[in-house]
């Protein structure tokens, strides 16, 4: 290919971008009744470091794959109709490599951050017009130590998101529109029912689910 006919190739993938950069779309964001939310905290009767190492070992891709309290929420639809429950990765301050960034803030060294690589599930809570929309965010397990032989633990939603879209094109095709959201409390107590249930603790309240 000459110069001419490749400078003359670049001006037409140019335009036929910026012809398909107008089609962008946004999906107005819904959300269903929940007054009752969850409240994601509970105290174990377990000291910090034992907890902490019983939660990091509880992240195996084994024991999530076939837990039915995940995937009743963190799941991807897949062509077929059906559904592949989705793994999540727990990091802690020593072995960052999606939540370097969030480690480096002030007063996290303790935290253990958990991350799907960012894949979206079907949101319980948000949707639009006549379905739900997909809902993703990494999470946040906070232990507080309250005595020697007990641990305050909390989860929360770090950095929401649905996609509600598409903002733009790129040479692989459509490029999601990520929208950033208030976390559900639904998928944070979710992992607080499946941390108790492996520790063997029955005393949480059952998840409360918005109304449909």
């Amino acid at each position: 290919m000459n110069q001419f006919s490749s400078v003359r190739l670049r001006i037409v993938i140019l335009i036929s971008l910026s012809a398909i950069s107008g089609c962008t779309s946004t999906e107005p964001i819904q959300a269903k009744v929940f007054q009752d939310r969850n409240s994601p905290e509970h105290v174990f009767r377990l000291k910090y470091g034992v907890l902490k190492d019983s939660i990091l070992s509880m992240f195996s891709i084994k024991s999530q794959l076939d837990n039915k309290i995940l995937k009743a929420v963190f799941y991807e639809v897949i062509p077929n109709g059906g559904t592949m429950p989705l793994i999540f990765q727990p990091e802690t301050s020593k072995d960052t490599l999606f939540s370097r960034e969030y480690f480096l803030k002030a007063g996290k060294s303790n935290d253990i951050f958990l991350h799907d690589f960012r894949e979206p599930w079907t949101s319980k809570f948000y949707y639009s017009k006549d379905h739900p929309l997909e809902y993703t965010a990494d999470f946040i397990v906070k232990l507080s130590e309250i005595d020697d032989s007990s641990t305050k633990l909390s989860v929360i939603a770090y950095n929401p998101e649905v996609i509600n879209g598409i903002s733009s094109y790129g040479p692989h095709g459509a490029v999601a529109r990520y929208t950033p959201v208030e976390a559900t409390t639904i998928e944070e107590y979710t992992f607080l029912e499946f941390i108790a249930s492996k520790l063997g603790d029955s005393t949480l309240l059952p998840i409360k689910l918005p109304k449909n």
